[in-house]
C-alpha cells in the first residue's frame, strides 16, 4: 500500500461506538437480569401453589394432623435449588376454616452494577400467596342427592293431595 495516501475515517464512528455499544450492552444485561428475577417469581408462584394443593391431597393420608405440618416439611423438597440469583424461599402456612393459605417470599440481592446507579435498590423482594379451599366432594354429593330426594317426595305427596 502507497504511504502517500492516509486512510482516513470520520470521528463520529468512534463517538458514535463509545456511546451506543456500553448502552447497548446496558440494556442487554439489565433484560437477562429482570428475566432472572421474573423467573424466580413465576417458580416461587407455582411452588406455593403446589404445596397447597399437595397438602390439601396428601395431609391425611401422609398421617399430618394439619395442611400446615406437611407445607413445613414438603416446603424444602419442592422448593430445591431453582431459584437462580434469589435467596432460598421462606414458605409459611395457616388454615382458617376450609381455607389453606400458603405465602413464600424471595429476596434477590445485587448491588447494582457495583454502586453506578444509586437509585436502584440493592434488595428486590418478590412474594407470592395462594389460597386452597378444602372441599370433600363426596358430602357435597350426598348433601345434593339428599336434597334431590327431598324435593322429588315432597313433590310426591303434593301430587297425591292434589296439590300443584
Amino acid at each position: 500500500m502507497p504511504s502517500d495516501k492516509k486512510l482516513e475515517l470520520p470521528a463520529y464512528m468512534t463517538v458514535e461506538a463509545a456511546l451506543v455499544i456500553p448502552a447497548a450492552i446496558f440494556g442487554i444485561v439489565l433484560i437477562i437480569y429482570m428475566a432472572f428475577m421474573v423467573y424466580g417469581r413465576c417458580v416461587l408462584s407455582q411452588d406455593v401453589y403446589i404445596l397447597g394443593f399437595r397438602a390439601y391431597l396428601l395431609y391425611e393420608k401422609q398421617g399430618y394432623s394439619s395442611p400446615c405440618d406437611y407445607v413445613t416439611d414438603h416446603s424444602d423438597e419442592k422448593t430445591g435449588s431453582r431459584y437462580f440469583g434469589s435467596s432460598k424461599p421462606e414458605i409459611k402456612s395457616s388454615v382458617s376454616g376450609k381455607d389453606i393459605r400458603i405465602d413464600g417470599s424471595i429476596t434477590t440481592n445485587h448491588r447494582a452494577l457495583f454502586g453506578y446507579f444509586s437509585k436502584i435498590p440493592d434488595i428486590w423482594k418478590s412474594e407470592a400467596a395462594a389460597r386452597v379451599k378444602i372441599i370433600t366432594p363426596a358430602k357435597t354429593m350426598r348433601k345434593m342427592k339428599r336434597a334431590k330426594d327431598i324435593i322429588t317426595q315432597t313433590a310426591e305427596k303434593n301430587k297425591k293431595k292434589g296439590k300443584p
